[in-house]
């Protein structure tokens, strides 16, 4: 069973604008890229570019691993972030699909634009099942 969040650990990962997401080619080689993530508190959901290498490297192994972290750069003694384990999931269509979608255009206001926006089907939104979490901080979390 995967740790419960706090609604503190919520709030933090949902007002973070982006994540790095780090998934492995077939050559077991590491590759770490931006993601522009939205949580509901249960599952994280991105969309992607249909050609992205991305997309291959979750195809052949779907566990990755997703760091939300924020900083002030004045004031080091507010480091904090949260590690995510977990399984990826391409999804191309569907209720839970335009689900995550409104999610993301609710979120991401570009999503909205006829150049930022999409229609089911054009754009893959990749879901992510968390298995695991680990946080961090120079000070302590709140409950």
């Amino acid at each position: 069973m995967v740790e419960k969040l706090s609604k503190s650990d919520v709030a933090f990962i949902q007002q973070l604008p982006v994540g790095r997401l780090a998934t492995v080619t077939k050559e077991c080689e590491p590759v770490v890229r931006p993601i522009w993530p939205v949580f509901d508190s249960v599952f994280f959901y991105f969309a992607s570019d249909p050609d992205m290498p991305k997309l291959e490297h979750l195809e052949e192994n779907p566990e990755i691993s997703l760091v939300l972290d924020d900083y002030d750069r004045e004031n080091w003694a507010a480091v904090k972030g949260i590690r995510v384990q977990g399984e990826a999931e391409i999804m191309w269509e569907g209720e839970e699909y335009r689900y995550a979608h409104s999610l993301l255009e609710e979120k991401y206001p570009e999503y909205r634009t006829t150049d930022g926006g999409w229609k089911e089907g054009d754009v893959p939104i990749i879901k992510i099942t968390p298995t695991s979490y680990s946080k961090w901080a120079t000070a302590q979390w709140k409950k």
